[in-house]
């Protein structure tokens, strides 16, 4: 293992972290069908986190100004706050993902995704 994978594998895990931040905004903004909780949407995401994340990521703004009107400000508001600390060092997304990190990315994207639900519960 060379010193740049473990690094490398941090950053696949933060990528992780940001899909599921930003998920969760989607989510609250729009509904459950949102484009980031499509079926195969993750995958690909691990694959090339860039691609999939540049428009969500662009549009995140209005996705909390959506949930607020919707409602869900509590839950949209943290949420949105820790964006930035999800966000690499280098603050460019990756293009892609080697395969080897693609398990840290899906670790990384549960992590956040449990902890968004246990702090802020899916409306029933």
């Amino acid at each position: 293992m060379t010193s740049a994978q473990p690094v490398r594998h941090a950053e696949a895990y933060r990528c992780g972290r940001l899909y599921a931040a930003v998920a969760a905004l989607q989510r609250l903004a729009q509904n459950e069908h949102h484009g980031l909780g499509q079926p195969g949407a993750a995958e690909k995401a691990a694959a090339r986190p860039e691609p999939q994340l540049r428009e969500p990521l662009r549009e995140i703004v209005h996705y909390l100004v959506q949930a607020r009107i919707r409602g869900r400000g509590a839950a949209a508001d943290p949420v949105f706050r820790s964006l930035t600390d999800f966000l690499p060092p280098a603050k460019n997304v990756p293009t892609s993902l080697h395969p080897d990190e693609r398990p840290d990315f899906h670790r990384g994207r549960e992590d956040q995704a449990a902890l968004i639900a246990k702090e802020h519960p899916p409306r029933s």
